[in-house]
């Protein structure tokens, strides 16, 4: 799953041409922005501050970008002049300039790696060795005469560098890779490949390059839509563009489209919107062919520009760069994948009496094994009073979530927790909204909703009666993704609920105390991870009313908490000092003291070979 946080501008931008690019920091957390020609700042992306910042009177050329091997930074003159300087450099004019045969088009980095020059001919070196080897360097480059440079970047794949280089002759876009030779990063002009992305009735509209361990793949986006993927160094069944990966509705493909990779199936994508209606920024899953998140922009930015820093998204676009913090969980197919198999009505008319059209699509039914059958059993029997409604929705194929979906919202409003309970023991993929919305009921609800023998009171438990305890322990007991509980949190429950959750979860966590212990019912029970977690993301969602509340019972209740969680962290301590004896338990040695006259700086031990 991927989450899209709402976006905040990092600086505006008078003239959007003019910048340059966005790079990775010497700090983690902040960006070096070479914002024009003349005018570099350095920020910090959790408060805006601008660390430091440059100017010179002389005309950049490429961005600039830290050099982590030699802990400097570095940036092109106008095209053939290199500067290299350390953060507390305050003058840019006074830093010696170094003047190269060539024209330079870009600095690339990979991390733990140096720095490497692309120049506009396409032949490539290492800062270290382009530097030392500056008045000797000459080389022609890998590109055709009037071929221009459009984009490029690094790939790294199984410790080989290759650079790729999308390029343009007269509208005619080519694909080139060139591997470069492992200590100096000079190009391997004899061994490279080129791919030629023409077709005949379509457009480029965007492209992006994935890589996994083994190889990397060019994704094409063409004007109708499809998305195609080419394997950059094995062979390819098809010719390019490639395989056809799926078909792209959710962005405007008659428009320049940007995209940017944010792990091996996923990926960013800016563009205008499908209804003509400003743009729009998604993460989409190449995996499953869904969008999984998206936000939705005013104004359409044909020149657009898109990196991807740690986990935020800069955009550069409406005169603004702007910061989209996004993210990952790992993916859950049972989330976002169901069936469409429906079964066909029966009092269709099939005579076509009623001029209706009915579609009827055969489904074959795969054999895996020598008995097949369609009843989903459960770990325990199937309530009566849903046992129709549940039967029709598993024979439909639809996923858990959607089932809960419909089935939930009407036992909430039914006061049905013994089938609530049932729905959470058997089923696995509950809505982050829908557990909220059980949340929010538990506390809530009036003590006459629980069960004459759960109504019981006991002096064990804060949370009062006894049914509404294991309600919520059934409840905590939910596997869940916490980016995606956050935001529920933060709008559907109210403070008092909060504090009276965090109440019974410190309870919880006091197992020291018999008479802080959870009620033992024989039923599910939160692990000590799970009450550790809901702890957390309970001081997160309202971090700020703990601290501008003046109410000593929570004061007392954040110390009792804090009490709690430091006899956890000394049980931790405890554990430490005992590993070396469980160490020399499971190594055969002996736990006796040693003797006085034995000697400390070696020992002498007995081996028996036979």
């Amino acid at each position: 799953m991927a989450k899209l946080s709402s976006y905040y501008t990092l600086c505006p931008l008078i003239d959007q041409q003019n910048l340059l690019g966005v790079e990775k920091d010497c700090n983690p957390g902040c960006v070096i922005v070479t914002l024009g020609k003349n005018i570099v700042i350095r920020y910090k992306l959790q408060d805006l501050k601008q660390l430091s910042s440059w100017s010179t009177k002389d005309r950049l050329t490429t961005q600039v970008i830290y050099d982590e091997i030699d802990a400097r930074y570095v940036a092109v003159f106008n095209e053939i002049y290199l500067r290299v300087w350390h953060e507390s450099a305050s003058d840019l004019d006074k830093v010696k300039k170094h003047k190269f045969h060539s024209p330079f088009h870009a600095i690339l980095r990979i991390d733990n790696y140096p720095p490497i020059l692309v120049c506009q001919n396409g032949s490539t070196a290492s800062l270290t060795w382009a530097l030392t080897n500056r008045k000797s360097w000459y080389s022609k480059g890998v590109l055709q005469k009037e071929e221009k440079i459009r984009d490029c970047q690094l790939i790294n794949i199984g410790s080989k560098m290759y650079l790729c280089m999308l390029t343009c002759i007269d509208n005619l876009h080519d694909y080139i890779v060139v591997p470069l030779d492992g200590q100096t990063y000079v190009e391997d002009s004899e061994n490279l490949k080129r791919i030629k992305l023409q077709r005949t009735a379509e457009k480029l509209v965007g492209h992006v390059v994935i890589q996994d361990t083994s190889n990397a793949y060019l994704l094409t986006l063409w004007s109708h839509g499809r998305l195609y993927s080419y394997s950059l160094l094995g062979c390819s069944a098809n010719p390019p563009p490639g395989n056809l990966l799926s078909v792209v509705t959710a962005l405007n493909t008659k428009h320049p489209i940007i995209m940017t990779p944010l792990n091996e199936i996923t990926i960013a994508a800016y563009g205008a919107d499908i209804q003509e209606e400003g743009a729009i920024l998604v993460i989409y899953n190449l995996s499953f062919k869904l969008v999984q998140a998206i936000q939705k922009l005013k104004l359409y930015t044909k020149e657009a520009k898109l990196w991807r820093i740690e986990d935020k998204l800069l955009l550069a676009a409406n005169r603004h760069l702007a910061v989209a913090p996004f993210s990952l969980t790992p993916q859950r197919i049972e989330a976002m994948v169901g069936s469409s198999r429906l079964a066909p009505n029966s009092t269709v008319n099939v005579n076509g009496d009623d001029n209706e059209i009915v579609v009827i699509q055969e489904m074959e039914t795969a054999i895996w094994g020598p008995e097949v059958t369609e009843t989903v059993t459960f770990s325990d029997p199937m309530p009566e009073d849903i046992k129709v409604q549940l039967s029709t929705l598993v024979k439909d194929g639809l996923p858990e979530a959607v089932i809960l979906e419909t089935l939930i919202p009407a036992l909430i409003k039914s006061r049905d927790i013994r089938n609530i309970i049932w729905c959470l023991k058997n089923f696995r993929d509950v809505p982050e909204k829908l557990l909220i919305n059980l949340l929010s009921f538990c506390l809530t609800t009036s003590d006459k909703s629980f069960d004459s023998d759960q109504n019981g009171f006991t002096d064990s438990c804060v949370i009062e009666p006894l049914g509404r305890a294991v309600f919520l322990n059934h409840i905590l007991s939910v596997h869940y993704s916490d980016i995606c509980l956050m935001s529920h949190l933060k709008t559907s429950l109210g403070f008092t609920e909060i504090l009276s959750l965090l109440d019974y979860l410190t309870h919880a966590l006091d197992s020291t105390q018999e008479e802080h212990e959870l009620p033992q019912t024989g039923t599910s029970q939160p692990s000590e991870e799970q009450l550790l977690d809901w702890a957390s993301l309970l001081l997160d969602s309202h971090y700020q009313q703990y601290l501008l509340s003046q109410d000593p019972r929570i004061c007392s209740l954040l110390q009792q908490l804090s009490s709690v969680l430091e006899v956890h962290f000394h049980v931790i301590d405890d554990l430490q000092t005992l590993r070396s004896l469980v160490e020399r338990l499971r190594d055969g040695k002996s736990l006796g003291p040693t003797p006085k006259g034995a000697s400390k700086y070696y020992s002498i031990e007995e081996v028996k070979l036979y």
